[in-house]
């Protein structure tokens, strides 16, 4: 069994690393051509657009990996299959359990490599190549202090303080304005619990306005409604805010706590939380679901079975991007929208492999 255990390693880590390095190679050419106009029209330079594509590496590759995984089993076994291998094994004594759980425990493995890919360098080389397109490329002078706490932007005549921000439904939750003269006196500030952002305008609900007069006296009214015109928009703070992938998952379990504590809507973070841990185990889920499948043909060699880990690792996506939208919008609770893909797709191979067994 250690003679086999070592082949099927060496045939999976070759075909795995083939796989990895030409999806990487096919998705940054692309990345490439993309957007290399960008950077000309911007006279952005090379080193710098060169250091922008390198920096996309590390989220890429972790991207990739699952769809890596799942085309090395099927091409692995698939192949064993096609030239009667898996039957000489199985006439030895070897059940598909011997044959499956070394690959599923690679898999395993190459998951949790991909999660500490995810923690320590993914947080650090993301926010270098956003900055870069937005600032180099897109010209966008940065103007937002982003803690963990809150974000803070300096807008034309005021300073802004945001809890929380989703960008998709253009909603701030614990937002406040403080009004500044030339001379940088605070003059007036506005606090409310939700800012809506609705045909240019602010509408903002429950919250307080302070108005300080220049002898120091401060008079305060009290709103349910209220809507304000502003020159800052929801894109100047949304490219303030971190993305999930640039930060790490007790980065993210803190800021999401502290958002549930103050009695703000924190579902977004939560189901982004949820996914930092679910993501990782696409590897083993696919690579159950790829066992079986490749054992069940015998024709069509290499090409059939990238068409088919391709295929099955689109339909997986699918159905992840499906089940985080619906969490997002609050349908599903926020575990089972980052879960529910991997419990489909594990009875569905579970499903494949005693059907196989049998």
């Amino acid at each position: 069994m250690k003679i086999v255990i070592r082949y099927l390693s060496k045939e999976f880590f070759t075909f795995f690393f083939i796989s990895l390095i030409t999806f990487l190679t096919i998705y940054m050419v692309v990345e490439f051509f993309g957007k290399i106009d960008n950077f000309l029209e911007a006279n952005v330079p090379i080193n710098v657009a060169l250091s922008y594509f390198l920096y996309k590496i590390p989220l890429s590759i972790q991207q990739l990996i699952p769809v890596s995984v799942l085309i090395s089993v099927m091409l692995v076994l698939g192949i064993m299959n096609k030239h009667n291998e898996i039957l000489a094994l199985k006439n030895c004594g070897l059940s598909l359990f011997n044959l499956s759980y070394p690959l599923v425990a690679i898999s395993i493995l190459i998951g949790i490599g991909s999660f500490f890919l995810s923690e320590s360098i993914v947080p650090i080389t993301s926010p270098m190549a956003n900055n870069i397109w937005d600032i180099q490329v897109e010209k966008r002078d940065s103007k937002g202090a982003y803690k963990l706490s809150h974000l803070w932007y300096k807008g034309k005549g005021s300073i802004y303080q945001i809890r929380s921000y989703d960008s998709k439904k253009n909603i701030i939750e614990g937002f406040s304005i403080f009004f500044l003269d030339k001379d940088f006196t605070l003059t007036k500030r506005i606090d409310a619990k939700k800012a809506t952002w609705l045909n240019n305008r602010w509408y903002l609900k429950d919250g307080l306005i302070q108005k300080i007069e220049p002898d120091g006296s401060r008079t305060s009214v009290t709103f349910t409604s209220h809507t304000i015109q502003l020159p800052e928009g929801p894109q100047n703070f949304e490219r303030s805010m971190k993305a999930p992938e640039e930060m790490s998952f007790w980065e993210l379990r803190k800021y999401t706590r502290k958002i549930s504590e103050e009695g703000y809507d924190s579902t977004r973070y939560q189901v982004d939380l949820h996914i930092k841990i679910a993501f990782p185990f696409i590897c083993p889920v696919l690579a159950l679901v790829g066992i079986p499948l490749a054992l069940r043909r015998k024709k069509g060699g290499i090409s059939l079975g990238i068409t088919i880990g391709i295929g099955l690792s689109f339909l997986y996506l699918l159905t992840f991007g499906l089940s985080r939208s619906l969490s997002m919008s609050g349908v599903l609770p926020p575990i089972l929208g980052a879960w529910i893909a991997n419990l489909l797709f594990s009875f569905f191979g579970t499903y494949l492999m005693l059907a196989e067994e049998m």
